[in-house]
């Protein structure tokens, strides 16, 4: 439908049926589109229900197309959303529509008429961006000397993402160069050090770092900290001052 433009496959190792890290990778990866360019994201555990089907236009004229069931709602939060309509999969694609498959038969169709200059209100009625769904993002609690926020995803070194930013780990006075105990429900308290890069460790030592996107995380130097702390993604982990 779209033989002359550019595909860029952006993300293929979000957790199945993840929700929520699919919206997060979403966010941050549709800063680096240039403009005018449409992304279809597909996190889609309730293909074939009655969750809608969304195309949304972002600032610099950027187009994002999936399921409006959370996955969409951040990066239209922070990328001031400008439009949306609901795609009506008649008005997506000239084929027959799976009950099962509708990043094939209802995403990507919708996606090739948008980028190929069909206007947005040809793909469906119009509604209010402010409506979309937001992903469930428990807040991070910070306090002197300590941060809880629970983990949003791993990456396939092990890295634990936290949902928290510098400004959390700043209330919490936890400098470089601070000792903490890393807290888990299940692997009691691992040591660790705050620091900005993977060298502020020796090798098999755990650091508290703020990634290349902005998230509090954990990582373990040369190895996967989700073993070490035996937590993973929906799990809250606690970053604790050492006395």
């Amino acid at each position: 439908m779209a033989p002359g433009c550019d595909r860029v496959d952006l993300a293929h190792d979000i957790p199945p049926g993840d929700i929520r890290w699919g919206a997060i990778l979403l966010e941050r990866l549709v800063r680096l589109m240039p403009r005018d360019s449409v992304t279809v994201a597909v996190v889609d555990p309730g293909v074939g229900t009655n969750r809608h089907a969304a195309a949304v236009e972002l600032e610099w004229g950027k187009v994002i197309v999936g399921p409006d069931n959370g996955l969409l709602g951040l990066a239209a939060a922070r990328h001031a959303a400008t439009r949306a309509v609901s795609v009506t999969p008649g008005n997506a694609s000239p084929n027959s529509v799976s009950d099962t498959f509708h990043g094939r038969d209802v995403f990507a169709p919708a996606g090739c008429r948008i980028v190929t200059g069909t206007p947005l209100e040809q793909i469906g009625p119009a509604f209010d961006p402010a409506e979309l769904i937001q992903p469930q993002q428990p807040g991070a609690v910070a306090r002197p000397g300590t941060l809880e926020a629970v983990v949003v995803g791993v990456d396939r070194f092990g890295n634990l993402a936290l949902w928290a930013g510098p400004e959390d780990l700043m209330a919490t006075g936890l400098a470089d160069g601070t000792r903490v105990w890393v807290a888990s429900a299940e692997g009691g308290r691992s040591q660790a050090t705050v620091g900005r890069t993977f060298a502020d460790v020796p090798r098999g030592a755990l650091l508290a770092y703020v990634d290349s996107h902005g998230l509090v995380s954990v990582a373990l130097n040369g190895g996967s900290a989700e073993e070490r702390v035996r937590a993973t993604t929906g799990e809250v982990i606690a970053l604790m001052r050492q006395e």
